[in-house]
C-alpha cells in the first residue's frame, strides 16, 4: 500500500458518498484563488500562492521565490503548526498599497496510515488504525449533525507499528456515508478556507483525506428489553439500533422483514416463549459480544402474549418517588399481586390495580429514573416469563415556581400560621396538573372554588419548601388523586404569624368595638363614650373612665396588634397637665378576656381628657399596613369634658383706673383710682370657658388718689356696685388666677357718704374699664 502523501486507494463508493466527494472537490476548486490559510508540510516543494498573487515579503521561516508567485515550506520541525502572515497582491508594483494578506501554516510531514486496520467502533464513539509517524495526527468527523475532531497525542508502538484511537462521537452510524470521517496532518488545521498541499507541491483534494473503515464494530442492534407483542395485531415491530447495518432478516418459523427501521413480524400462531431472530450485517460490519465478533448474530426476542401500555404518559425524571399507571388487558391480569414488574430494568412495586373498560389498570412505584425514555415489562413471577413491555417517554420535573399570597394584601414571602393564603403556581402543561400537598404537623392545603391555600400549623415554626403532587388527567376514577411525583418548590419560607391591622376604627364605631372607652355618668352608671365627638361627664366622675380593650373582639387571623396608646389632659385654658400624659405600647392579641386602661390626672372643673389608640408603626411586624402606618394618624380617638355647668358665679378682685362717677355736681368726676372686690353671674360655654358679658355686684373703694370733684368735694368713698360687665381673659382663662381687662357699667351707692351724713346725692352712675385678678366661685 501506498503512502498517504502519495495516495489513498479509492475503494468503491456508494453514490452519497460520491455526492459528497464531488461537491467537495468543487468547493475546493472554487476556493484555490481566494484561500486565505496555506498549509504544507516542513521540507516540501515551493506551492503556488495562487493566480492572480504575488508574495510582497518580508516573510519569517518560509522562503518567497524571486518571481513571488511560490513560497517554500520551512526546513526545521520547530516551524509546525506556526503560522505567519503574507502580504500578497495582484502585482508587484501594487505591494505598496496592498492590505490583503494569506497565512502560511508549516504541517509535519504526511503519516502514513494502513488502510486495513481503520476500524470504526460506533456504539463506543471510537476509530482505531495503525501506521507510521501518528503523533499529533488529527482525526475530523461528521455525523447527525455533529461534528468534532481529535488527535493522536501518543501513539503506542506495537512490533514496529504505531497505533492511535480517535475519539468520533457515540452512536456513529455504521453507513460510511452517514458517518463522514477525514484526517489532516499533525500542526494543520481544519476550517473550510485551508488550501492543503503535500511535499510534492501539489494541492490535495478533500477526497484523498478521506478515511473509509475497513471494519465497523457494532454492540447493539436490539434493544436490551426487546420484544413481539402477539397483541400488537397481524404485524408486529422490533426497532433496530443500527438498520443501516442490517441486510437481511431470518425469524425461523415466523415470517419477518426489514421495514422502516424495525423487524416487521408475522405470522407467529405458533410461536411461544422466544423467538430465535438472525441477523445478516452489511459488508464489514460485524457485531460484539465481549471479545467474540459475529457477522451474522442470532437474537432470543420474548414474545408477550399481552397488550401492555402506560396509561400515565410521560414520568417523571430526577425526582424521588416516580409513579406510572400501566394498562394490561384483563385477560392477562387476573392476579397483578402474580407479576413481577420492572421499569428501567429495576423492580417495581404494585401500589394499587382497579380493573375499568375490560382491562386492568396498575399503578407502580418507579423510584428515581433517568435519561429521555424508559421501557416497563410485566412477567409472570411463577416461571419468569414475559407477559408485556411498554415504552415510555420521561419528562423534566415541572419547577412550581409557587406564590403566596394574602387576600387583600399582597404577595407575602412566609407561610401564616393563623389564617389561610393563597398559593399561585406555574402549571406543568396540557394534560397535567400540580396539587399543593399537606405536609404533616407543617402545613395544612385546601383547595376550594376561590383556588389553593396553605396554612400553616399553630404550633409549627421554622422553614419549610412548599410540595406538590404531580397528576395527570383522563385515568380512571380510582387514579383521579393520585400523585405520579412530588416535586418541591426550591424556595424555603418560614412558617410565622401574619399580622395585619385591626380595623380599630371601624370597629370603634359599631356595636362590637375591639377597644373603646367607657365614663360613669356620675349615678352609678357607665356608657360608653362616641369616638371622634367630644362627649362631657359629670366632674364627680372624672375618675371612673377608664379604656377598655375586647381581646374577644380581636379577629384571630389579625394576629398580634402592636398599638400606641397616648392619654392627655388639658385644663380649661388649653394648657396640658404633664403628670397626667401616658404614651404606652400595647400589644393585644385574641383571647378571652378584656384589659382595662384607667385615666388619671383630672383634677380640674372642665379638663378634657384626649385618648389616642394607632397602630405601632412597624412595617416589618404587619402586612399590608403600609398606607395606614405611614400616616401616622390615630385609628380611633376620644374627647371627655369633666364638667357639665352652664353658669358660673364667681368672684374676683378688681382695680378700676379712670372711672368716672356720674351723680350730683359735687360728686361728680373721674375716679383715677380704685380697688374692690366683685362677684360676677355668667354663663359657660361647652369648654367650660366663662362669657364675656356678665351681672356684676361688688364692694368697692372709689377715689383713693385723692380724687376731688369740679367742685372742690372729694370723691374718696366706700361704696357698692350693681351692673353690668364685659369681661376679656387675658391670662389663665377659668383659672384661680385669671386675669381680665374688664369694662363696668355700674349703679353706685356711697355707704360710707351715706352713713356719714355728708350732704349730696349717694346714688350715681360709674362706668370705665379695670383690670381684674382672680376666678373663684363655683359652677352652676
Amino acid at each position: 500500500m501506498n503512502k498517504v502523501s502519495g495516495a489513498i486507494a479509492l475503494f468503491p463508493m456508494k453514490r452519497r458518498a460520491l455526492a459528497w466527494v464531488l461537491a467537495a472537490i468543487a468547493l475546493s476548486i472554487a476556493r484555490v484563488a481566494s484561500a486565505e490559510t496555506i498549509e504544507a508540510p516542513v521540507g516540501g516543494k515551493p506551492v503556488a500562492l495562487g493566480e492572480g498573487r504575488v508574495g510582497c515579503g518580508p516573510l519569517q521561516d518560509w522562503v518567497l521565490s524571486a518571481d513571488g508567485v511560490t513560497v517554500k515550506p520551512p526546513a526545521l520541525d520547530a516551524a509546525i503548526g506556526r503560522s505567519v502572515d503574507l502580504r500578497v497582491a495582484p502585482t508587484v508594483a501594487a505591494c505598496a498599497s496592498s492590505t490583503t494578506s494569506v497565512t502560511l501554516v508549516a504541517t509535519a510531514k504526511w503519516p502514513t496510515i494502513d488502510p486495513s486496520s481503520i476500524t470504526l467502533a460506533a456504539d463506543e464513539g471510537r476509530l482505531d488504525l495503525h501506521g507510521h509517524a501518528l503523533k499529533q495526527l488529527g482525526v475530523r468527523w461528521q455525523s447527525a449533525g455533529h461534528s468534532g475532531d481529535d488527535l493522536c497525542v501518543a501513539p503506542q508502538v506495537e512490533a514496529g507499528v504505531e497505533h492511535c484511537a480517535f475519539a468520533v462521537g457515540r452512536g456513529s452510524s455504521a453507513d460510511t456515508t452517514a458517518t463522514l470521517l477525514s484526517w489532516f496532518p499533525a500542526g494543520g488545521r481544519t476550517s473550510a478556507d485551508v488550501a492543503l498541499f503535500d511535499a510534492t507541491g501539489r494541492r490535495v483534494s478533500p477526497e484523498e483525506l478521506v478515511l473509509r473503515p475497513a471494519r465497523t464494530v457494532l454492540r447493539a442492534l436490539l434493544p436490551e428489553d426487546a420484544a413481539i407483542d402477539l397483541a400488537a395485531g397481524d404485524v408486529s415491530r422490533v426497532p433496530l439500533a443500527h438498520p443501516e447495518a442490517v441486510a437481511s432478516v431470518d425469524c425461523g418459523a415466523a415470517h419477518c422483514e426489514l421495514a422502516g427501521g424495525a423487524i416487521a413480524v408475522r405470522s407467529l400462531q405458533n410461536v411461544t416463549g422466544t423467538l430465535s431472530v438472525k441477523l445478516r450485517l452489511a459488508p464489514h460490519v460485524v457485531f460484539a459480544r465481549g471479545d467474540k465478533e459475529d457477522a451474522a448474530p442470532v437474537f432470543l426476542v420474548s414474545v408477550l402474549p399481552c397488550s401492555m401500555s402506560v396509561a400515565s404518559g410521560d414520568v417523571l425524571r430526577d425526582v424521588d418517588d416516580a409513579r406510572l399507571v400501566v394498562r394490561l388487558d384483563a385477560r392477562c391480569s387476573s392476579d397483578v399481586h402474580a407479576l413481577r414488574f420492572s421499569v428501567a430494568g429495576r423492580p417495581a412495586d404494585v401500589v394499587t390495580a382497579a380493573a375499568e373498560g375490560g382491562a386492568e389498570f396498575v399503578l407502580l412505584r418507579a423510584g428515581r429514573v433517568g435519561g429521555e425514555e424508559v421501557s416497563v415489562s410485566a412477567a409472570r413471577q411463577s416461571d419468569g416469563s414475559a407477559l408485556g413491555v411498554a415504552h415510555v417517554r420521561t419528562r423534566a420535573a415541572p419547577q412550581p415556581r409557587a406564590v403566596v399570597e394574602l387576600p387583600g394584601q399582597g404577595v407575602i414571602d412566609f407561610i401564616p400560621n393563623n389564617r389561610p393564603a393563597f398559593v399561585r403556581f406555574a402549571s406543568p402543561g396540557p394534560g397535567a396538573r400540580l396539587i399543593l400537598l399537606p405536609s404533616e404537623d407543617v402545613y395544612d392545603a385546601t383547595v376550594d372554588a376561590t383556588g389553593t391555600h396553605v396554612r400553616g400549623l399553630e404550633n409549627a415554626s421554622g422553614y419549610v419548601a412548599l410540595r406538590f403532587g404531580y397528576r395527570v388527567d383522563g385515568l380512571p376514577a380510582g387514579f383521579a388523586s393520585t400523585d405520579l411525583g412530588v416535586v418541591t418548590d426550591p424556595l424555603e419560607r418560614p412558617i410565622r404569624e401574619a399580622n395585619v391591622p385591626a380595623a380599630m376604627g371601624a370597629s370603634a364605631f359599631s356595636s362590637q368595638p375591639i377597644v373603646e372607652l367607657v365614663c360613669g355618668d356620675g349615678k352609678g352608671a357607665s356608657s360608653s363614650i362616641p369616638p371622634g365627638k367630644t362627649t362631657h361627664i359629670p366632674f364627680a366622675a372624672r375618675d371612673t373612665c377608664r379604656l377598655v380593650l375586647h381581646k374577644d373582639r380581636v379577629p384571630k387571623e389579625n394576629g398580634a396588634q402592636y398599638l400606641n396608646l397616648e392619654v392627655d389632659v388639658t385644663r380649661v385654658d388649653g394648657t396640658p397637665r404633664p403628670e397626667a400624659h401616658m404614651s404606652q405600647p400595647i400589644v393585644l392579641r385574641a383571647g378571652a378576656d378584656a384589659r382595662y386602661s384607667w385615666i388619671k390626672g383630672v383634677t380640674g372643673p372642665f379638663d378634657r381628657v384626649t385618648v389616642r389608640l394607632a397602630h405601632a408603626a412597624d412595617e416589618a411586624h404587619y402586612v399590608g399596613g403600609d398606607d395606614l402606618l405611614r400616616s401616622g394618624a390615630p385609628s380611633a380617638q376620644w374627647s371627655v369634658i369633666a364638667g357639665t355647668g352652664h353658669a358660673r358665679i364667681y368672684g374676683t378682685t378688681a382695680i378700676p383706673t379712670g372711672l368716672y362717677r356720674v351723680s350730683d355736681r359735687d360728686h361728680s368726676g373721674i375716679l383715677s383710682l380704685n380697688f374692690g372686690v366683685v362677684m360676677r353671674l355668667t354663663w359657660l360655654d361647652g369648654e367650660g370657658h366663662a362669657g364675656f358679658l356678665g351681672l356684676e355686684t361688688g364692694v368697692m373703694g372709689v377715689g383713693l388718689a385723692n380724687d376731688v370733684s369740679s367742685t372742690g368735694h372729694s370723691l374718696t368713698q366706700l361704696a357698692t356696685v350693681t351692673g353690668v360687665g364685659l369681661s376679656v381673659p387675658i391670662a389663665n382663662r377659668s383659672l384661680a388666677t385669671e386675669t381680665s381687662i374688664n369694662l363696668h357699667a355700674w349703679m353706685e351707692y356711697e355707704v360710707s357718704r351715706d352713713l356719714g351724713g355728708e350732704p349730696g346725692n349717694p346714688l350715681g352712675f360709674v362706668f370705665g374699664p379695670s383690670i381684674s385678678i382672680g376666678n373663684v366661685g363655683a359652677n352652676l
